[in-house]
């Protein structure tokens, strides 16, 4: 009698780790425009600058290799050089990816990834629950660059019926390149309801877009 040998092998499963980079001197530059409304002045300001993060590598916690730390500088139109910005770590493991700004961790990802897919960001924290949505997946251009199997998380999205507070935030991650696109607007509108009273508004909006990205 034969008997046929079969190979025992084992399926890889991409559970979306390649959506958040970890590389050290990986970097990404974005081109950010914002739109600031001002109640007290009456006034609207528009401002663009650009962005670049840079992944610094990691540090230990006591003699474990933990979290890896992101450097953001600013660079201004009118200015030639790149200014420091903000300084922040991050920490990744096969479950989540957690940042850490101004000493609040914030749960950006769990994995694996899948659309419909909800988390409360704030659950290592003492803030009110935010909860985190990935609403579709599919191919995105930004600035002239196409991302394919892009992710889009919703922040939040939250508007009364008269449009008097309206807070919408959403991000984009692309495998190999991570957040490649950013939303945010958080405006509040004060009006006495009169016939002839002009409203105004409190707040800004906020686009984050990437440019350029890779190895240093």
């Amino acid at each position: 009698m034969l008997f046929g040998c079969k190979k025992s092998e084992t399926e890889i499963v991409d559970i979306g780790l390649k959506y958040y980079q970890t590389s050290a001197d990986f970097y990404r530059i974005f081109q950010v425009d914002s739109i600031v409304f001002n109640d007290f002045t009456e006034r609207v300001d528009t401002f663009q600058y650009f962005i670049k993060e840079t992944i610094l590598g990691n540090y230990q916690v006591e003699n474990e290799t933990r979290t890896s730390v992101l450097d953001q500088k600013k660079l201004k139109l009118v200015d030639p050089f790149w200014l420091d910005n903000l300084l922040w770590s991050f920490q990744k493991d096969n479950f989540t990816v957690e940042e850490n700004k101004n000493n609040v961790p914030k749960i950006i990802l769990i994995f694996p990834i899948k659309t419909g897919i909800s988390w409360n960001s704030n659950t290592r924290n003492s803030l009110d629950q935010e909860e985190y949505t990935i609403t579709n997946l599919k191919s995105e251009t930004i600035l002239g660059n196409t991302f394919n199997n892009v992710i889009t998380i919703e922040k939040f999205n939250e508007t009364d019926p008269l449009q008097l507070n309206t807070e919408i935030g959403e991000e984009k991650y692309a495998q190999d390149v991570g957040l490649i696109y950013l939303y945010e607007k958080r405006v509040k509108r004060f009006t006495t309801g009169e016939v002839t009273d002009i409203p105004l508004d409190s707040g800004f909006v906020l686009t984050k877009k990437i440019i350029e990205y890779g190895q240093q």
